[in-house]
């Protein structure tokens, strides 16, 4: 689902959300633009996605705003220090660049189990006196929690909304007919079909491989539940092609989502590691699973 976060139209609308009003006051969000740069580590990489982009401010200086998508199930107690270093090389990276040193406003996206509450600041951490507290490094940063977010709060732009209530619904461990169905309908505007139809292909591969293949009798009637909202209207041709399409590749990705966790686990117990649980693995991409078995062998 990398492409709910790194398509810049997503990200300003996104950020237009999430920020708070009195940042929007002095950010030029037309003015965003993405980097190609990570500021993660091969193993960090494996349950984050990380994107950069840059932005004016109204006065003409440079803004550069930092999207840490958090991809684990349970939340990262570790987190305000983690975010301390991925600010710390940014400002790095541009210090080597020889470009002047900036704002850095990191977002953590997460969409974990439980509701997001760990500090994010290391001076709620550390333990010191008000006379030593100011000796602690400080930031600021955004939690966006996705599993609280309320439907209906992108209204506007069903697509994008599509895309975030399937991240919503993936951590789920009974899956609701009627979830499934929601998040078709708001891709159901068939005038709009051209627009839509990178999220129908995205979203129904993500589902196709999250969920347990023995399932995909049920989530298929979903689908078509979602998108065929009129019945006096037949589904496009393309629509028809894309589900089977989706379909057909979800479950090769499914198949090989099962295949590389199971050898994750072999691996780990051949090398007296500790076993990831398997629901944590089946969260991970099936990028970051082949990257973690690589890591492995």
């Amino acid at each position: 689902m990398r492409r709910t976060f790194d398509v810049v139209d997503h990200a300003k609308v996104l950020l237009v959300s999430l920020l708070p009003a009195a940042l929007l006051t002095e950010i030029d969000l037309q003015s965003l633009r993405p980097t190609k740069e990570t500021f993660l580590s091969a193993d960090e990489g494996e349950n984050r996605l990380d994107l950069l982009y840059t932005a004016r401010l109204r006065g003409g200086d440079e803004v550069l705003i930092y999207l840490l998508f958090e991809h684990k199930s349970s939340i990262d107690r570790q987190i305000a220090l983690q975010l301390l270093r991925y600010v710390l090389r940014i400002l790095d990276w541009r210090n080597r660049n020889r470009q002047p040193l900036s704002v850095v406003i990191p977002l953590v996206l997460y969409h974990g189990d439980d509701a997001w509450d760990e500090p994010t600041s290391l001076r709620d951490k550390v333990q010191a006196s008000p006379q030593l507290r100011c000796f602690v490094p400080d930031q600021g940063v955004i939690v966006v929690d996705f599993g609280r977010l309320a439907p209906g709060f992108l209204g506007a732009y069903p697509e994008l909304e599509a895309r975030i209530r399937t991240l919503q619904i993936a951590r789920r461990s009974e899956l609701a007919y009627e979830s499934v169905t929601g998040i078709f309908r708001l891709l159901s505007s068939w005038e709009k079909i051209h627009a839509q139809m990178d999220a129908l292909n995205d979203i129904i591969i993500y589902l196709y491989t999250v969920f347990d293949a023995r399932n995909l009798p049920w989530f298929e009637q979903a689908i078509r539940a979602g998108l065929q909202t009129d019945s006096e209207r037949p589904m496009p041709t393309c629509l028809e092609a894309m589900i089977e399409k989706g379909i057909e590749k979800g479950i090769e990705r499914g198949v090989e989502r099962g295949l590389m966790v199971g050898r994750i686990q072999t691996l780990q117990q051949f090398l007296r590691q500790s076993v990831t649980a398997e629901q944590e693995l089946l969260g991970q991409s099936i990028e970051q699973l082949r990257a973690l078995c690589l890591q492995l062998q």
